[in-house]
């Protein structure tokens, strides 16, 4: 016996992650080839990612949660029920905060802003201090 965290099936066509590192947002659109359910169980190395905009409502959430929690950093998952414009078809998943992101390919760019929050800090509230 043990702990079981059970989740509705979202009747998914996409799926994103969106990593934030203090003000900066970056995300990418993650496809299975072979139409997995779940991209983290497969090939990662067969996995298709295309850079997609995050609706402007969704930014300013993820950046409220992280503030709630003292967090400069996470990665969230989400799954797109349809067209990545619209926010009501951004369905959240979870929120990573210590996620992996160095097999994504804008990792040198959040290499960069984890380096840029790291010299020039981070208030308790998240928003950088000059």
């Amino acid at each position: 016996m043990t702990a079981h965290l059970f989740q509705a099936e979202i009747p998914k066509t996409k799926d994103v992650r969106v990593t934030v590192v203090g003000s900066r947002v970056f995300a990418q659109q993650i496809v299975a080839p072979d139409g997995a359910l779940d991209w983290r169980r497969g090939d990662w190395d067969q996995l298709i990612h295309t850079p997609i905009t995050v609706p402007a409502p969704i930014p300013a959430a993820l950046h409220s949660y992280l503030a709630s929690l003292d967090l400069a950093f996470g990665c969230f998952d989400f799954a797109l029920t349809g067209d990545g414009d619209d926010p009501e078809h951004w369905t959240a998943i979870e929120c990573n905060p210590n996620g992996q992101w160095g097999w994504l390919p804008d990792a040198p760019a959040i290499t960069e802003a984890f380096a840029d929050l790291l010299q020039e800090g981070v208030r308790r509230d998240g928003v950088h201090r000059p």
